[in-house]
């Protein structure tokens, strides 16, 4: 059996985990424990989604309240979450564990209020448990501590290490751990610049693993080829499976459509009097007031026929002269922008058509809804297969969305481009995938989980027909 430092120094007490991990009926996974037998003072897991951390957190702390620090003293320690509720999952572990046993009838405080962030366990003994929030700072000062469990830590700013945590620990020489799946890829993330820390062999009092969602066995046994890792590997967009499942650091740069390929997804295709005609708008006024004609197929498979550009013209003036559009009296629904009333109004005024504003949320939502659409499926089938196609396609007539999806729409690449929110593309060269976004949140998420099955294949017609033509695509 290992036998492990709990408080980091060779002065520590000493506990045996394994035995009472064993007695209190937990059975840590392989990775869960490399984790746990493990006596680095500061370390930092970046683990993938439903890999076990908030256990294994919980367990870490759970296991102090029997041990005394090096001055002989009870333990006392921190969850910090970025939110009171984020703190309080892995402190759930610790007050469900210690009522099962008993010991909260040996407490003078065992308390769980996440409402108004009053979680805290005491007992006659002097170990001392606490949960914080990052949202409060002010609390975040005055202690010596034992230990500190960091959680979500990938949504943790930089500064929260040596602004609190970092001077909380040393006139205990206590320990940190840390763990969460990333959020974020650059100077201002916590996780990220701690795992590179635990990376460096001259960092000695610092250890860092990645820890993809597979490496738990239990919830997958089939490892990195388990039928939910690969399931989700055919859902997600590349890098979202990689940052959720993979636990990687992902880079927000370049081109934000990346599954994109002119070769796949631009096609000859034109009005099917078969399929539901609807429309997507993005306005503008110098920029470009972007209008899409959008068909869906049987299997909810997406068809971009046409877009139309204007520029220095208001929305009033573009409805009056593109009311008598030849493809006006088929259209079923409009899907604006929920921010512009005033110009969804004048749609459905002058046009006379329904204009659906259920259409908002947030970017990267909207735009993970078409990455998903853009990618080649059935996913099990070799690249370069036949049958192997997005459900997302869209006409060669659509020049200026094709090279926004191609190429325009970006990440930013400078620091003086990135916004507060380092999830949020740059608003430029990205109103065509804007409209098709409001399409795509307004009208497609709700196929999103019940699609039918997909045509397997896809019959080669002519142009005239007003199918798809796929066969004119380069291979």
């Amino acid at each position: 059996m290992t036998i492990i430092d709990l408080g980091g120094l060779p002065q520590g007490k000493i506990l045996r985990k394994d035995i009472y991990f064993a007695q209190t009926g937990y059975i840590p996974h392989q990775g869960q424990q490399v984790v746990h037998y493990n006596n680095i003072r500061h370390r930092v897991l970046v683990n993938g989604r439903r890999w076990g951390k908030t256990l294994a957190g919980g367990k870490e702390v759970e296991a102090m309240a029997f041990v005394k620090n090096f001055l002989g003293e009870p333990a006392r320690g921190w969850i910090i979450g970025p939110e009171y509720s984020d703190a309080e999952k892995e402190f759930r572990v610790v007050y469900d564990s210690f009522k099962k046993m008993g010991i909260d009838t040996l407490c003078s405080k065992f308390l769980n209020n996440v409402e108004n962030g009053n979680m805290h366990i005491k007992t006659r003994w002097g170990f001392d448990l606490e949960c914080r929030s990052a949202k409060h700072p002010e609390t975040l000062t005055g202690e010596g501590l034992d230990f500190v469990l960091l959680v979500e830590a990938g949504r943790h700013k930089r500064r929260m290490w040596g602004d609190y945590v970092r001077p909380a620990l040393s006139d205990k020489r206590g320990w940190s751990f840390m763990s969460g799946v990333p959020e974020g890829n650059g100077e201002n993330s916590l996780l990220y610049e701690s795992f590179h820390r635990g990376q460096d062999p001259k960092k000695r009092t610092w250890w860092s693993i990645r820890m993809p969602s597979w490496t738990n066995t239990v919830a997958f046994p089939g490892g990195r080829n388990d039928p939910e890792i690969l399931e989700a590997e055919d859902d997600l967009t590349e890098d979202e499976f990689e940052r959720q499942y993979e636990a990687k650091f992902v880079d927000k740069v370049g081109r934000v459509m990346k599954e994109w390929d002119d070769d796949d997804h631009i096609v000859d295709i034109s009005y099917n009097r078969k399929w539901p005609l609807y429309a997507a708008v993005d306005y503008g006024y110098t920029n470009d007031w972007v209008w899409l004609w959008i068909q869906v197929d049987e299997f909810n498979n997406v068809y971009v026929i046409g877009e139309h550009r204007w520029q220095l013209k208001d929305t009033e003036e573009i409805a009056r002269e593109f009311k008598d559009h030849p493809l006006m009296s088929k259209l079923l629904m409009i899907y604006g922008p929920p921010a512009e009333p005033d110009d969804n109004n004048v749609l459905k005024r002058v046009l006379g058509k329904t204009v659906r504003a259920n259409t908002g949320g947030e970017i990267k939502t909207r735009n993970a809804l078409i990455r998903k659409a853009l990618k080649l499926r059935p996913a099990h089938l070799p690249d370069g297969h036949p049958e192997k196609r997005p459900e997302l396609v869209v006409d060669r007539s659509c020049v200026k969305l094709c090279w926004e999806m191609r190429t325009g729409y970006r990440w930013p690449e400078n620091k003086s481009e990135v916004k507060s929110d380092s999830e949020v593309p740059l608003d430029k060269d990205n109103h065509g995938p804007e409209a098709l976004g409001r399409f795509y949140k307004g009208h497609m998420e709700k196929f999103d989980d019940t699609r039918k099955a997909r045509q397997s294949t896809l019959k080669m017609k002519s142009r005239a027909t007003g199918a798809v033509n796929y066969g004119s695509r380069r291979r």
